[in-house]
């Protein structure tokens, strides 16, 4: 049925910061499989976070590459750019301006972005500003728990075994940020457990339906 709805389209993955695509993770390398092109772009490389923890400030940018390919993005369908770490709706505009040109570049049937309810201030922005850019275009949000104080259950996509595989071992990649709580595999094969259940299989990912256009 997710196939269908980009009905041989790409599909554009948007976040905030680089390891925001493990939010949709395992739904990606299911999309990848099934022979859609996916495009992945972040807006920030966190340098600053980075710095505060004494890190290297392109680690977060090498990591998520490594990440990528795991979950089976080409790099070509990649990029990224460097917009302040928490400072997302000081520069909105900006923003938009960005998104609208990835619009017209890659022409998606299908975005995914942050939910509505996520309350980190990048995060927010970039779904609102996904709003206005694809507001013709399907838009999926999708589900970080440590942000999100509740999340609609519109849209539950189910993944099989090799999907979490993946997903989980593109978190692992990670490293710099093993010091957050959810940052471990545990976690999301928890989660995706829960969905699961939910969905009435083993596996799924979670995603409030912002647009939908069938």
């Amino acid at each position: 049925m997710l196939e269908r709805l980009v009905d041989n389209r790409p599909a554009l993955v948007l976040g905030a910061h680089p390891d925001d695509e493990l939010g949709c993770g395992a739904t990606i390398n299911k999309l990848v499989e099934s022979g859609v092109k996916v495009y992945h772009y972040y807006f920030s490389l966190c340098e600053q976070s980075l710095r505060d923890i004494g890190l290297p400030i392109n680690q977060l940018k090498e990591e998520c590459n490594s990440s990528r390919k795991i979950l089976g993005i080409r790099l070509e369908n990649c990029g990224n750019f460097e917009f302040p770490v928490r400072y997302f709706p000081s520069v909105r505009q900006d923003i938009l301006e960005v998104l609208i040109k990835l619009k017209k570049e890659i022409n998606p049937a299908l975005v995914f972005t942050p939910n509505s309810n996520d309350i980190h201030q990048d995060h927010h922005c970039i779904y609102e500003e996904t709003v206005r850019a694809f507001k013709h275009t399907s838009i999926l949000g999708y589900e970080l728990p440590w942000n999100t104080l509740t999340m609609n259950h519109d849209c539950l996509v189910i993944v099989n075994n090799d999907h979490m595989e993946k997903k989980l071992k593109a978190s692992s990649c990670y490293k710099s940020q093993l010091h957050r709580n959810y940052s471990n595999t545990q976690f999301f094969e928890s989660l995706a457990r829960v969905r699961g259940v939910q969905a009435n299989a083993v596996f799924a990912e979670c995603f409030e339906v912002i647009r939908l256009f069938l």
